[in-house]
């Protein structure tokens, strides 16, 4: 496969502009791995039933919004207010609001990023493991929210995120808390109700699921062309940690010729 064949079966999948996207997608630097969260992976290396992880899981979120509440301005914090993102009682965590950040500051969360932009979504299947055949995934987000809500049956998806019997769903959303990362990598999550599941299972079951796989030969290329497009680490990570990967991407795909008067 070259880079034209890439776009031609990537353009199967288009969104047109309005509030839902038609598709998400991710991409991934290893074709090998899963569609499984930080904290899927982490909860599952150490063997953790679904309720010592549930465990786990609101203490980490606690300590986390605890010291985040001291640490960054009230307007980078979550308005516990959004109702429908909490329990049925009116209490509990703003699980939504909080994992968006908690991501956005490396902390390990359920929630799985997707971004609307295909070309985004290539930029992380290639931006790394130069040796490794990568792969982008391709969500139908019609199919997948339909399948869910018949699934969620007009149960709260919160109570059922926090219940360890509960059946396993996988819901996608907008982040409730956005930042700059977020918006600039045009980004949308997916999170199941059972924080050890692996969200390409119930995707599939939704049959809304897509997997291409990038031949690691022509990442180089596709780098080159995003590049480009300007979909770069500069662009998708505002902020000096941003700069700094672009100056690794610049070294990487320098040319030669280059030369300062």
């Amino acid at each position: 496969m070259n880079f034209s064949e890439l776009k031609e079966i990537i353009g199967q999948y288009s969104n047109t502009v309005k509030l839902h996207p038609n598709f998400l997608f991710r991409g991934h630097s290893d074709t090998r791995w899963k569609l499984e969260p930080t904290f899927t992976r982490l909860a599952n290396k150490k063997k953790l039933n679904r309720n010592t992880a549930l465990q786990l899981e609101r203490e980490s979120v606690n300590k986390f919004s605890i010291s985040a509440s001291q640490l960054l301005p009230i307007e980078k914090t979550i308005d516990l207010t959004l109702a429908r993102f909490k329990s049925s009682d009116g209490h509990g965590i703003d699980f939504f609001g909080w994992f968006s950040i908690m991501q956005h500051f490396s902390a390990p969360t359920r929630s799985l990023d997707w971004t609307t932009s295909p070309w985004v979504a290539l930029y992380f299947a290639c931006c790394e493991l130069e040796d490794c055949d990568g792969a982008i995934w391709i969500v139908d987000f019609n199919k997948a929210t339909t399948c869910a809500e018949r699934k969620l049956d007009g149960n709260n998806f919160v109570d059922q995120m926090m219940h360890s019997e509960s059946p396993e769903i996988v819901f996608i959303t907008m982040a409730f808390n956005s930042n700059e990362r977020i918006e600039a990598q045009q980004g949308r999550f997916s999170i199941c109700t059972n924080p050890l599941a692996n969200h390409e299972v119930q995707l599939h079951e939704y049959d809304s699921l897509v997997k291409i796989d990038i031949p690691k030969e022509i990442k180089p290329v596709i780098l080159k062309e995003l590049n480009q497009m300007n979909i770069t680490a500069k662009t998708l990570f505002p902020g000096i940690d941003g700069l700094g990967k672009s100056i690794y991407e610049y070294c990487c795909l320098w040319d030669k010729g280059s030369f300062i008067k």
